[in-house]
């Protein structure tokens, strides 16, 4: 899926040379065997056909040789970088490389120390990629300063020197985002890419390619980087938030390249790159029978084409289709298109989005929201920070697209981050990145923020659970008309078959008929009209239903949901971490309350006030240092005087009550209890002197 995205830096530096592929055995022997300057010409032969695996053993072995050469370590530094954006061990070699360079290099002689100018280019990315921005321009400069005037890299070099400046401006003003690395249980040394995260952000879809289990990918492995096959696995979200072992889906063989697009919202479809066909087109597989099916090609015929379809992202109505292809007639690289489906069901011939989401440059891995009108997408133009930036473009009634935002310093890196996807309301996303730190050759990431949350939005939201836990029909569904849209349009509605769960996007301020059914809509067994609200940002209406399969009846209904800044709330939350709530200070050895500590008991005040049955434990917690008896005390005494001033600002006062724990619930090993001495910073001991407000009933 991930296509060589520079096939132009191997002819910029390498002249045509004819190539016959090795095997294992017989590159082993060449290592042992060949003279220096017959390791010079297979290395640069390798190097044309873009066996990088084969050149960067080669040019190990040249640099066991001759560890100083300058012309060697510009080898294996290009290597690493362009096989896998491994900066981090390129950049030594370049450093090196660039100690002695030659205007007059001579790629095929032995006898060449030097390295090619083309390294102050390589050495740029390196630093570029590395975030060290003033280093970067210095050597992006100097390959200009001394490249020759037709070199077909002089072109990327100016473009990097304007993504620099992007790189710079972003760094020095970084954005809310928490960046965290999803771990080893998803991520290996291999290749993990692709991430396509499930609504309720359970489900994670993604792209390895790790090794099979009994080897027999292995006879598969792409020779020209050492890699098995693409394949597709979903890991779920454990209990206590943590990934479970990824199970690789029924559809993929060891022979084919099967990599992840989109999924659509209810999990019943996913669709699939494969490159059967030489250019790489979408597929798709249909989950039944409690498993997905065998790939089938996307029907629609103008999607597919002898050029290069990668990737695709489908409305969770499944009305709209935005796909990238490098079919000419575009603007200029990859570009994203869209297609609709027509009255009788079939789809719309593609329409370049224009101009202002498409450049002359690369637009890859689209995805739309839940809401159908916010896409995000990656580019590599002059508005990135290096590689591929995500950015975000909102569509308006009149189908137009608002001007691309990148969306900033540290979720964009200097390296590519693509494919990135979100969660319902837009506040947690995943993406695929190659940065310090990391397990492996690419691994995905997750994306936290407070400021993404889509906006004029309502949403239906649900579940379906069954007495005894017994599998409901396939074909039950819930049908969403809206009485007073005027498009006439019902959109049905299909629950995860794992889950239960169910979504569909609502306009705000509107009248809507919600109808329960089975049978292929031919049986209806609940119905009910719902407004939406007209004054909230993001609204939801929620409908938990507990049905009998057998009877296919209603025995309860729940419309229990409470959303509060775009974040669902359910009980045990800490109310404090949802709306921000700065710390409660108070001066020292006191618990009067202060002016700053005022100002944050407040916004829990206006919280229970425009939710008048919830109820919240006011808890207060000290560090480790003084005796614990006292602290016991101070706490209760704090708690207490934070809950009165909340009491006497909130309807039913006695919603709130506040509670001591001292230091008896620290969040790290921070203890000093009798003579035991705490060697924890201050920051450390902060953590622990904090105040949470508990929900423990939300009706």
């Amino acid at each position: 899926m991930l296509k060589r995205l520079s096939i132009w830096i191997l002819t910029a530096t390498f002249p045509f040379l004819a190539f016959s592929q090795y095997t294992e055995e017989e590159l082993e022997k060449v290592l042992q065997t060949a003279s220096e300057a017959e390791l010079v010409t297979e290395n640069s032969r390798m190097l044309l056909e873009g066996y990088f695996y084969h050149a960067g053993r080669i040019a190990d072995r040249l640099l066991e040789i001759n560890p100083e050469s300058s012309n060697y370590n510009y080898r294996r530094g290009f290597i690493y970088l362009d096989l896998s954006s491994d900066f981090v061990n390129a950049l030594p070699m370049l450093e090196k490389a660039v100690k002695d360079v030659s205007i007059n290099f001579d790629m095929y002689s032995a006898r060449e120390k030097s390295a090619a100018v083309d390294a102050y280019y390589h050495l740029a990315r390196c630093y570029h990629l590395d975030e060290q921005i003033d280093k970067a321009i210095k050597y992006y400069e100097k390959f200009l300063d001394m490249s020759k005037t037709e070199s077909t890299l002089i072109p990327f070099a100016k473009l990097k020197l304007q993504q620099c400046q992007v790189a710079r401006r972003l760094i020095a003003n970084p954005k809310n985002y928490r960046v965290k690395n999803i771990g080893d249980v998803v991520n290996k040394e291999t290749a993990e890419y692709s991430p396509v995260i499930s609504l309720d952000g359970s489900a994670l879809y993604f792209t390895s390619r790790r090794e099979w289990p009994d080897s027999s990918s292995n006879q598969y492995i792409d020779p020209r980087n050492n890699m098995h096959p693409e394949d597709i696995y979903v890991s779920y979200l454990d209990f206590d938030s943590t990934w479970m072992d990824p199970i690789k889906l029924e559809f993929c063989v060891p022979e084919q390249n099967e990599a992840t697009i989109a999924v659509s919202s209810d999990e019943r479809k996913i669709y699939v790159y494969q490159d059967i066909t030489g250019g790489g087109d979408i597929y798709y597989s249909d989950f039944s029978t409690n498993k997905f099916q065998e790939l089938q090609q996307f029907e629609a015929r103008s999607v597919n084409t002898k050029y290069w379809e990668p990737h695709c992202t489908v409305t969770p109505d499944g009305q709209n289709m935005y796909f990238v292809s490098d079919r000419p007639g575009g603007f200029g690289g990859r570009d994203i298109y869209r297609i609709v489906r027509l009255p009788d069901g079939s789809w719309s011939r593609p329409k370049n989005l224009g101009p202002d989401i498409n450049t002359e440059y690369d637009e890859e891995s689209p995805f739309i929201a839940i809401d159908n009108k916010t896409l995000y997408f990656s580019s590599n133009g002059p508005k990135s920070m290096g590689g591929f930036d995500v950015f975000l473009t909102i569509r308006d009634e009149n189908n137009n697209w608002s001007t691309p935002l990148n969306l900033g310093y540290p979720l964009n890196s200097c390296n590519d981050d693509l494919f990135y996807t979100t969660t319902v309301n837009g506040l947690k996303g995943y993406l695929t990145s190659f940065r310090k730190g990391g397990y492996g050759e690419k691994d995905i990431y997750e994306i936290e923020n407070d400021f993404l949350g889509l906006n004029q939005l309502a949403v239906f939201k649900g579940m379906i659970k069954t007495v005894d836990n017994k599998p409901f029909p396939a074909d039950m569904a819930i049908t969403v008309n809206c009485l007073d849209c005027g498009d006439g349009i019902k959109r049905t509605v299909f629950p995860n078959m794992r889950t239960g769960l169910f979504y569909s996007a609502l306009e705000p301020c509107r009248q809507y008929e919600l109808v329960f059914h089975h049978s292929n809509g031919e049986i209806e067994f609940y119905k009910e009209n719902v407004s939406t609200d007209c004054s909230k940002e993001y609204d939801e209406i929620y409908r938990e239903v507990l049905l009998d399969v057998d009877k296919m009846e209603i025995i309860k209904l729940d419309t229990q949901r409470v959303v509060i800044a775009n974040k669902e709330v359910t009980v045990g939350t800490d109310l404090g971490k949802i709306i921000e709530i700065n710390p409660i200070y108070f001066d020292f050895d006191k618990f009067n309350i202060r002016p700053d500590a005022a100002v944050e008991l407040d916004k829990i005040v206006a919280i229970m006030n425009e939710y008048p049955k919830m109820e919240i434990e006011l808890g207060s917690h000290t560090d480790c240092r003084g005796k614990m008896e006292y602290n016991d005390k101070l706490s209760q005494k704090r708690a207490t005087s934070s809950a009165e001033y909340i009491k006497s600002r909130i309807t039913n006062p006695q919603r709130i009550f506040g509670k001591g724990y001292g230091e008896r619930k620290l969040l790290n090993n921070c203890a000093c209890e009798k003579r035991k001495k705490s060697k924890c910073s201050e920051e450390e001991h902060q953590l622990n002197r904090r105040t949470e407000f508990i929900i423990i009933k939300l009706e």
